[in-house]
């Protein structure tokens, strides 16, 4: 609201209007006039009025439809009934339609001038509220993309939605466990300048970054020149082991396609995947918490990132199980993996049998439960 408010005065009585209008000029409103509901629409779209004083009985148009009309349109303008009619429904129905106040003709200048002064108060308190709710939304918003950037979406979201603070703690759930590390890149580390070499690894964690999102993968953390991501946590998710499988072919195409040279070559991730049973959920202090997830599900599945070569991306037989009717694999046989007591059975990725519609289906199931 202006230094000056701007009234717009609806009533189809010229003395009446006339005698308001001059009262209001006095008071130092700046005031227009309209005596039917076409001409009061038109300048209230023009100059948004600060208040209005809308007569009830009005030419052709009842003035309490007149009136929702405009509380849809603008939800903070103060706005005065002024009717002779002054029935207590008349009255209760006025407010319950969006009414500041209401002034039954013919009215003392001193009642009116209170009532405007109580209706020009209450939109100046919801003008109010709308800014404060404006700054607390952004405010929310910068929180929930600072959260993000160092954490899970969907785990920032239920953290900022959630009524009571985190625990330590977690549950046990099946999830596919994805690790991907570049490989050379320790050697070629040692020939670049430091901010030439963090743009070239921020680039490539960022495409396997975009991938995991893209299929509803939980970044868990990344890990020097990797990364470990995990799937089915903290949401259940469809096909999860199908969902890790093509997040790390995906990420092999677009290294392939996009990433960028270095020292003359491109570097390529070696990937690990295997499904089991693992606990997931807030490890740390309680002044310094992490959401991850810990079990022997993990270290299986970073050991096979370990043999893996470059651009090459190695399973289970657990995890092969999950999509043998999906993927074209290679049978490496039976390895002892480090830390493991027992062989484990290897396959290496050799394609995935999938049409578009299967891609869009495990995208369009993420968005989903991004918005769910």
């Amino acid at each position: 609201m202006t230094d000056k408010p701007h009234v717009l005065i609806v009533d189809d009585e010229p003395e009446a209007l006339n005698l308001v209008r001059r009262l209001l000029q006095a008071d130092g409103f700046e005031v227009s006039v309209a005596q039917d509901a076409e001409t009061a629409l038109r300048i209230f779209e023009d100059v948004h009025p600060d208040l209005i004083l809308l007569d009830i009985l009005l030419p052709n148009v009842d003035g309490v439809e007149l009136l929702k009309v405009m509380r849809q349109r603008d939800p903070v303008a103060a706005i005065v009934m002024v009717s002779a009619l002054s029935s207590e429904r008349i009255v209760l129905e006025t407010l319950l339609s969006g009414a500041d106040e209401y002034i039954s003709k013919p009215f003392p200048l001193k009642q009116m001038r209170i009532r405007i002064r109580k209706a020009l108060e209450k939109s100046r308190l919801r003008r109010e509220n709308l800014r404060l709710q404006e700054e607390l939304n952004q405010a929310n918003e910068r929180l929930r993309t600072l959260l993000e950037r160092y954490m899970p979406s969907i785990v920032a979201k239920r953290l900022i939605n959630s009524t009571t603070l985190p625990d330590l703690g977690g549950t046990r759930q099946i999830i596919s466990v994805l690790f991907a590390d570049l490989r050379h890149f320790t050697p070629v580390a040692e020939k670049l300048p430091p901010d030439k070499l963090m743009e070239i690894l921020n680039t490539y964690l960022a495409t396997a970054t975009d991938v995991i999102f893209e299929l509803g993968g939980t970044v868990d953390k990344f890990l020097g020149d990797g990364i470990m991501a995990f799937f089915n946590a903290p949401m259940e998710q469809e096909h999860h082991t199908l969902r890790a499988i093509v997040a790390a072919q995906e990420i092999h195409r677009r290294v392939e396609e996009k990433g960028p040279t270095v020292e003359g070559r491109k570097l390529y991730f070696g990937i690990g995947v295997h499904t089991g049973e693992a606990i997931v959920g807030n490890v740390g202090s309680y002044n310094l918490m992490n959401y991850t997830a810990l079990g022997d599900t993990v270290n299986i599945a970073q050991r096979l990132q370990e043999i893996a070569e470059g651009g090459q991306t190695l399973i289970s037989r657990d995890t092969y199980e999950e999509v043998k009717d999906f993927v074209e694999v290679l049978p490496l046989g039976e390895h002892m993996l480090h830390g493991k007591q027992e062989p484990v059975e290897i396959f290496a990725v050799q394609g995935v049998r999938m049409d578009p519609e299967w891609w869009d289906r495990l995208r369009i199931g993420h968005a989903e439960e991004e918005s769910g």
